[in-house]
């Protein structure tokens, strides 16, 4: 290793894409110098690592990093890519580029500290030092507990523990650094794991299995009809940052209309892969002085819904695969492909639904009382597991992650974090006639799903429903009552 030149730290980027407010970038150019890692990472045999990416995020992930390479390059900084196993890459990487330390911000997720764990011990031992940081959450999991008890269980608690604590100043991008000596420069291309950011075959289709229609989606089917509503990367998050407003303002009062295009902030996936900070949104929201109490507090409310979805899944390795409330595991779910593939292609005849899983095709999101009401539709209505719902928004959703996706459908499912003593059925035309009744939203998306509609029943109207809701609704209910008999 080299002493005629300046400290050199190597920063391992992940769901942190982003130059702005980001600790452990901000750290390592305080010390010297700076070299930039993201890894497409797989999981271990032994289930080490990240959950991969969903095919829709796979497609944001690689937008945002071509815009984070030229952020970082402004700053002097390289970005290197690779694939595989990180506890492989990460040391390796740090030996062929002779840093003296290592930083990353910290994920929350079981499997993934595990991982984590491991590689800071390797390079431990390799004689480096090795920083985390925070980045990702305002409250870190194991920084806040109930009285006499491990976690919080329930939202509302949980959000009256934490509202009010300090989260720390946004910190500002890092100066530009100086360039690399010669040998540091000639060791960025002196090893064997590097690859081009187009290597790395994030568009390459999604290859999860999720249901037949993902087959349907190509490389070409995201660059053309997906990025026609949105522009990945952390250049636009910080103009979304500066329109904040307009997704906070009568936040309270229209987030649950689906057709009114400002009813959210549409920053979910921005913070899904750190493009923006949850401090600089919490910030922003706390620093408009013309938006009303009650509009900032319903705002906020839902930024801290993501932090509480990050506890629960700190504290529940299983979250993913397994439900909240045990007695869940023997609810009598129905096996029924038929009805599954109508729910994903949107042809169940539930305007609502239809319409949902609609923009969910055309666009990798959803609104998120539509989300809700699909979600109720699969669980309640078809009795379809929710695990299978979970997966096709995993593979489907721009802003899925470890923690909100499992989360909230366990939360719909009925099996998850919920205080409430009763089984929750949405009833999607109840939904539709309140938050939709000019059918505005219904109107723009029903029969845009990838089973679309026929000449005929555009004619003639939608299709006929794939379930009586009614019945189904009776059906739900008695299904959960035999759950409850045979837990007691």
């Amino acid at each position: 290793m080299s002493h005629n030149r300046e400290h050199l730290t190597l920063v391992w980027f992940r769901d942190d894409l982003r130059v702005d407010d980001h600790e452990a970038l901000t750290a390592a150019r305080a010390e010297g110098q700076v070299i930039g890692l993201w890894i497409r990472e797989s999981r271990s045999d032994d289930g080490l690592g990240p959950r991969p990416l969903g095919g829709a995020a796979r497609w944001w992930a690689h937008e945002s990093l071509r815009v984070l390479e030229a952020e970082l390059a402004q700053l002097g900084i390289p970005l290197l890519f690779a694939a595989g196993s990180a506890a492989d890459i990460v040391p390796q990487a740090a030996a062929d580029l002779e840093v003296d330390a290592v930083r990353w911000s910290r994920r929350y997720a079981p499997a993934a500290r595990r991982l984590d764990a491991q590689i800071k011990t390797d390079l431990a031992d390799a004689g480096r030092a090795v920083h985390s940081h925070t980045g990702a959450l305002l409250v870190e999991p194991w920084t806040v507990s109930p009285q006499g008890g491990d976690f919080y269980k329930v939202f509302t608690p949980f959000f009256n523990a934490v509202r009010d604590r300090e989260v720390g100043e946004v910190l500002p991008l890092p100066d530009e650094q100086s360039p690399l000596t010669e040998a540091d420069r000639k060791n960025l291309d002196n090893h064997s794991w590097g690859r081009s950011l187009d290597d790395l075959g994030l568009l390459d289709g999604t290859d999860t299995g999720s249901g037949s229609f993902a087959s349907a989606r190509t490389p070409q089917w995201w660059q053309t009809t997906v990025a026609e509503h949105w522009s990945p990367g952390c250049r636009e998050a910080a103009r979304a940052l500066a329109d904040v407003s307009d997704g906070v303002e009568d936040y309270a009062d229209s987030h649950d209309v689906p057709a009114d295009p400002d009813s959210t902030s549409g920053l979910s996936p921005r913070l899904r892969f750190g493009e923006l900070s949850p401090r600089q949104l919490l910030a922003a929201a706390l620093d408009l002085p013309t938006v009303s109490d009650d509009d900032r507090q319903a705002w906020i409310r839902q930024l801290y819904w993501r932090e509480f979805s990050w506890h629960l899944t700190y504290h529940l390795p299983a979250i993913e695969s397994e439900p909240m409330r045990p007695e869940f595991a023997s609810f009598p779910y129905e096996d029924d492909p038929e009805a599954l593939e109508h729910w994903r292609s949107g042809t169940t005849g539930i305007a609502l639904v239809d319409a949902g899983m609609a923009q969910l095709w055309q666009t990798g999101w959803m609104h998120n009382r539509v989300r809700m009401a699909t979600a109720s539709f699969l669980t309640k209505n078809l009795l379809i597991h929710w695990w299978h719902g979970e997966q096709w928004f995993w593979d489907t959703l721009v802003d899925a992650d470890e923690a909100n996706n499992p989360v909230s459908w366990q939360w719909v499912a009925g099996c998850g974090a919920d205080a409430a003593p009763y089984f929750r059925i949405f009833n999607p035309e109840r939904q539709r006639e309140r938050f939709d009744p000019n059918s505005e939203y219904v109107g723009r998306w029903v029969g845009r799903g990838p089973g679309g509609l026929t000449r005929t029943e555009r004619s003639h109207g939608d299709r006929e429903p794939i379930v009586d809701l009614k019945a189904s609704r009776q059906a739900a209910l008695a299904a959960y009552d035999r759950m409850k008999s045979e837990a007691k």
